[in-house]
């Protein structure tokens, strides 16, 4: 073996297979590198690493077989030893080798420090630079996320758990930002497809952009096993994603990619990232699940990113992108159903008056359309069942939102919708659990901690409404003001009226002089009117009569006003007006008094209870 060995390194095998190495593995490196931006196929790596590695066996061959000689290349054994320049041509190798591993390094310098910070890529011709977009929601004002629900010694970390940390952009262009962004929230909409994970929503994973929290306290804030990053970078047509899947305890990585293709590829890049977290938290999954996530849901590129500029919200008027997306492919579900969704938030949320038919009319006319395209759409499903609830009407929305929950059941929105639903019809037991489930996959989204409040408060557990209500004042102190209010009228149907009128007091201070919300008057007036301070109870009453002037009032608003200042023969005769006119302005608020969270005596009296059980029949 002696022998054999050192025979090698006489006829400089060994330094011919060190030198190829390098730079086989420099060919192999370069091509994954300015391939894509040549735009040659994907396959052409592939092509090279083969070539190479069936390349080196020839080297070694060759270089035992033949020695460089001053006559030109001879066969070795045809060389005596004593004409031999096999040492001279080892130093040059010598030479060769470090000047190749000199090499080597100046291009992993290059790639990394060059390339991945912004720098020339797919032949742009724009200056390096980010974005820091955001969507059309305010921002939190949240420094330190913590769990919304539950104490640290009760939680459970959630298995097959994921958050997905925002995606880092990367595009040398500034306004292609928003392909982070919207990309970001497609791969957890894929995700959120496979009933076996726990995905941490959007709205609750937005907070940590930018944070210098490392992955094990993310986890531990979130309740996860594991933690997602990754980057995106567009330009050219080319679409670079990063994704990198990090164990929650130690911050080992799981599993990573780098896809670097054209852009046209980007739903089989989205369905692969989601098949491959399942596969790496050896979460199980159904055939069904797996053809949802590889549906392609547009043959338009060019559609797909109008989409996902409306999706990522950066531009004033969203359903414009989505209208351009629907020019360029008009069988493009997805863009339907988000039109659907975003026109029954402004039928919910207060559009003008004389909007309000035309805006039901196009939300549903435009969900009716994704789900003629898409039936297993459950975006189009809830923006059917929140317009049919509005006005209403209940077997409708109950349809549309079993649905919605059957397609989604790990969708912390439609959780959060379907459990408000079931609240409103009096199944307060189910509200309760699909409500904690939502606020489980989104623990820092007020309107979720907000819904699971109400609730508690609507099944007249107190203690239950309290303790998550000073979670929600806590995760956003300055931020949503309606969260004192909802814990002081708490407070005052407990009978803490000191507690009570401090935290309402709060909430006033920062709503300030106009309160967007009109019934949010009558609810303080409520509040101050439990705790016997029945002055301040007038004097918001007198408020709301002053914003009246500005605007119409909905009964209903006016019914819980007089409830508050003990008039309830007037109470009953708005609540019969209400009654009449079903609307956005009256139903949550008679929703609110039919529940009667306070127990007032007088509110279960047969004359209340007839006007009241007729608010909805099935």
């Amino acid at each position: 073996m002696t022998s054999i060995w050192g025979e090698l390194k006489r006829r400089n095998v060994v330094k011919v297979a060190v030198a190829y190495a390098i730079v086989g593995w420099l060919l192999v490196q370069v091509a994954d590198t300015f391939f894509p931006a040549l735009r040659l196929p994907e396959w052409t790596v592939t092509f090279v690493a083969g070539l190479v590695i069936l390349g080196l066996p020839l080297a070694l061959i060759l270089s035992w077989a033949y020695e460089l000689t001053p006559d030109g290349v001879e066969r070795t054994k045809s060389v005596p030893l004593s004409e031999s320049i096999a040492k001279i041509t080892g130093r040059k190798l010598d030479f060769v080798i470090i000047g190749l591993m000199a090499a080597g390094i100046a291009f992993l310098v290059v790639d990394n420090y060059v390339l991945d910070s912004g720098g020339a890529f797919a032949g742009a011709d724009v200056d390096p630079g980010s974005l820091d977009a955001t969507s059309d929601e305010p921002p939190s004002t949240v420094a330190e996320p913590t769990p919304a629900i539950a104490d640290e010694e009760q939680r459970e970390v959630l298995p097959n758990s994921v958050a997905v940390l925002p995606f880092e952009n990367v595009s040398p262009n500034p306004d292609d930002a928003y392909f982070a962004i919207g990309i970001h929230e497609e791969i957890l909409n894929q995700l959120a497809k496979l009933s076996a994970l726990n995905v941490i929503a959007r709205t609750s994973m937005r907070q940590y952009a930018n944070t210098e929290k490392s992955i094990p306290e993310i986890a531990e804030e979130l309740n996860v096993e594991t933690v997602m990053e990754g980057s995106v970078r567009y330009a050219g047509g080319l679409v670079r994603i990063t994704a990198q899947l990090n164990d929650g305890i130690t911050g080992a990585h799981l599993w990573s990619e780098t896809y670097t293709r054209d852009f046209e590829d980007i739903f089989a890049i989205e369905s692969d990232v989601a098949m491959n977290v399942a596969n790496a938290l050896e979460a199980e999954f159904s055939l069904e699940e797996q053809g949802r996530i590889e549906r392609i849901p547009t043959d338009s590129p060019e559609a797909y990113a109008f989409y996902l500029r409306a999706v990522a919200g950066i531009s004033p008027d969203r359903i414009a992108d989505l209208e351009q997306a629907l020019a360029l492919d008009a069988n493009f579900a997805l863009a339907y159903a988000l039109i659907a969704r975003l026109r029954s938030g402004f039928v919910t949320f207060g559009v003008d008056v004389d909007s309000l038919a035309e805006e039901e009319r196009l939300a549903l006319e435009n969900a009716g359309k994704a789900l003629a395209l898409d039936p297993g759409l459950g975006l189009a499903h809830i923006a059917r069942a929140d317009v049919h609830q509005t006005f209403w009407r209940w077997a409708e929305a109950r349809e549309a939102f079993e649905r919605a929950y059957q397609l989604s059941p790990s969708d912390a929105e439609v959780l959060a919708q379907y459990g408000r639903f079931k609240r409103n019809t009096g199944d307060y037991a189910e509200a309760i659990r699909v409500g904690a489930r939502a606020v489980e996959l989104d623990p820092l989204n007020a309107n979720a901690i907000t819904q699971l409040a109400v609730t508690h408060r609507f099944a007249r557990d107190n203690e239950a409404a309290a303790q998550v209500l000073r979670r929600l004042v806590a995760l956003f102190p300055v931020t949503i003001p309606q969260g004192y209010s909802s814990l002081g009228i708490v407070e005052a149907t407990r009978g803490n009226n000191e507690e009570a009128v401090r935290n309402l007091r709060r909430a006033e201070e920062l709503f300030g002089d106009n309160i967007p919300q009109l019934f949010r008057y009558a609810q303080l007036a409520r509040g101050y009117g439990l705790a016997g301070e029945h002055e301040e109870a007038e004097r918001v009453v007198a408020a709301l009569e002053d914003r009246a002037r500005e605007g119409s009032v909905g009964e209903a608003v006016w019914a819980l006003a007089y409830i508050a200042l003990g008039d309830y023969d007037e109470a009953f005769r708005r609540l019969e007006a209400a009654m009449a006119a079903p609307s956005p302005a009256n139903y949550v608020t008679l929703l609110e008094i039919k529940a009667n969270p306070w127990a007032d005596p007088v509110l279960d009296e047969p004359r209340f209870r007839e006007v009241l059980n007729a608010l909805w029949s099935e």
